[in-house]
């Protein structure tokens, strides 16, 4: 949705003034006056961070991502199919993902509104909450029962979680990396988002379906949701 991505990128770089949203703590050196990472260590991790472009103490925010944008696109290329093979009309599928991409749309503008107000770990755990506790309604009364009015209220109202976890860390991220950085972390961001989204995770859905069914693999897609989100919010620094 170009749209809804353009609202939450012109959000994201206007922050609140005074806002660090866990920026690491760094301190200006007496040549060049310029800041640094106080206590980062010399490992070969921080060498490898250093190199790509990617902000250290952001690394397992991006790995958080890329598991939580796998989960988010197990379902991307099946669950049209799934629902009608079981019978589900032609237009209740496409009303139920014409609803979701609309609350897509709608937190994805929130998502740089809100992380401006509460920052952005807040935003993020908050889309963590709900992609989880909508998903497991959508599978539990929705999907096993195959009732329609579940769907389409449970699977609409997840589409808020993905945009405010995934664009609250692009606000994380443009609050806190060094002005020279910039330009590779945001890039290394959509690299972690697209490979999730629209690549992995329909590889993840075309392995795991034969070997588990389905329904299992809708669960998988949560559970890699779950850990990606948790691996994203404790990593930070």
């Amino acid at each position: 949705m170009p749209e809804a991505d353009a609202c939450a990128i012109q959000s994201v770089f206007q922050p609140h003034r005074g806002h660090s949203y866990g920026a690491p703590k760094r301190r200006a050196t007496k040549r060049t006056g310029k800041l640094s990472d106080q206590s980062t260590p010399n490992t070969p991790l921080v060498r490898f961070c250093d190199k790509v472009g990617i902000p250290y103490p952001m690394f397992w925010g991006f790995v958080g991502l890329l598991i939580f944008m796998i989960g988010d696109g197990v379902e991307l290329g099946y669950l049209s199919p799934f629902l009608s093979e079981r019978g589900m009309p032609g237009d209740e599928v496409a009303m139920i993902f014409t609803i979701y991409g609309v609350t897509v749309g709608i937190s994805s503008w929130l998502a740089g509104a809100l992380s401006n107000i509460w920052g952005p770990k807040r935003v993020m755990f908050l889309g963590l909450i709900i992609w989880s506790v909508f998903e497991v309604l959508f599978l539990v009364y929705g999907l096993q029962e195959l009732s329609y009015s579940m769907i389409l209220l449970t699977y609409g109202l997840r589409g808020f979680g993905y945009p405010l976890f995934a664009y609250g860390f692009l606000v994380w991220i443009a609050a806190s990396t060094p002005s020279r950085k910039m330009g590779m972390a945001v890039g290394w961001f959509w690299v972690a988002y697209a490979a999730g989204l629209p690549m992995l995770g329909s590889l993840v859905a075309s392995i795991a379906i034969p070997l588990i069914g389905a329904l299992l693999t809708f669960w998988l897609s949560f559970a890699l949701v779950v850990i990606g989100g948790v691996i994203g919010l404790v990593g930070m620094r």
